[in-house]
């Protein structure tokens, strides 16, 4: 996520340059390796070659990486700031490494559980580091413990090459695909999830389709993921859907208390345009939210939240950074109150 004081540079470079993009673009598209075999995957209309097609056949295949959802391109990798060959599959990035050429490296995945959660491992409790716990497999190099059953996946998918070190402990989170609770826990190069509808089988630790939630993310979407969060009580999970949580909300259990009478939360969101400049893009997004206290009465709130992504940055999703949301007393109806936020978004 950005900090707050390179949003403010993007804000004052919009407003000074219009809306003109200063975005890097588009990356020469390529083959792993032209000389390699190729499949065309029709579910998502992408081709697979060389290298990489080896190491997704070899390497679990649809069940560990899902469809390819890009092309190959050249890309910076966030991490180190060099270009490799990238192609993005529906869990993850594959990465051509020719410096490895010949070995096991030649083929790497990207760090894509590190990039999702730069906020929570500075501010969530669960991803500091901890001390071992009976019945557990305890990793001293991040100070985490593994369950049995999340363990055994790591152990059989390509453990440390393929997923990396463990950087939280399990805590249930609320699954972006599906908006359903699971039990998840967070690796460098992936999310676990624990899925009791399928135990017994192969599918009972699956996953996270890390690369969709990256790929396709958007300014109405993190909002949609913010507030499912909330209505899941997967709270950690809801404050670092913010750019800087720590800075633009109250103290974390001050910030969850303030829903205790909360049942549930609707949210309708309305057109937006997104802006762009200094390699950012940002997009003041109108909504109207309807609370459903535990009482049973309602609340009704409207306005904008300003949504923020890097743009320059391939593996970066978009953040919430401002809201200003108010309370409607008139009882006006939701399109009303929409197009009355989209004008206040319009004049921000």
């Amino acid at each position: 996520m950005i900090v707050k004081k390179r949003l403010n540079i993007l804000i004052v470079l919009a407003l000074a340059l219009g809306l003109g993009a200063l975005l890097v673009g588009p990356a020469t598209s390529q083959t792993a390796n032209a000389a390699g075999d190729s499949q065309f995957f029709p579910q998502t209309n992408h081709t697979v070659s060389g290298k990489f097609l080896d190491y997704w056949r070899n390497n679990g295949g649809l069940a560990v990486f899902g469809y390819p959802i890009t092309e190959a391109s050249n890309q910076v990798d966030a991490e180190n700031g060099n270009v490799y060959l990238t192609q993005w599959f529906e869990r993850n990035t594959f990465q051509l490494h020719p410096e490895f050429a010949g070995t096991k490296y030649e083929v790497e995945l990207g760090l894509l559980g590190k990039r999702l959660t730069a906020n929570r491992i500075k501010n969530d409790p669960s991803f500091q580091p901890t001390t071992p716990k009976q019945g557990y497999y305890f990793f001293p190099q991040t100070k985490h413990n593994v369950d049995g059953r999340f363990y055994t996946f790591w152990q059989q998918n390509g453990s440390l090459d393929r997923l990396g070190f463990p950087i939280a402990e399990a805590a249930q989170e609320t699954d972006p695909a599906t908006g359903r609770v699971y039990l998840a826990q967070w690796f460098e190069r992936a999310r676990f999830e624990y899925h009791p509808e399928f135990a017994g089988t192969k599918y009972e630790v699956e996953l996270g389709l890390l690369g969709n939630e990256i790929q396709y993310s958007a300014p109405e979407k993190v909002l949609q993921l913010f507030y499912n969060s909330i209505n899941n009580k997967t709270f950690q999970q809801a404050y670092n859907y913010w750019d800087t949580p720590t800075e633009s909300l109250p103290a974390y259990n001050d910030w969850v208390n303030g829903y205790k009478n909360t049942a549930a939360v609707s949210l309708v969101t309305g057109p937006y345009q997104v802006g762009a400049a200094a390699g950012n893009r940002y997009a003041w997004v109108p909504v109207v939210i309807n609370s459903t206290q535990t009482d049973g009465s309602h609340q009704v709130f409207y306005g904008c939240y300003l949504t923020h992504k890097v743009a320059i940055e391939q593996d970066t999703v978009w953040g919430i950074s401002q809201a200003k949301i108010q309370q409607d007393t008139s009882g006006a109806s939701a399109q009303t109150l929409l197009n009355n936020a989209a004008i206040s978004c319009a004049q921000s």
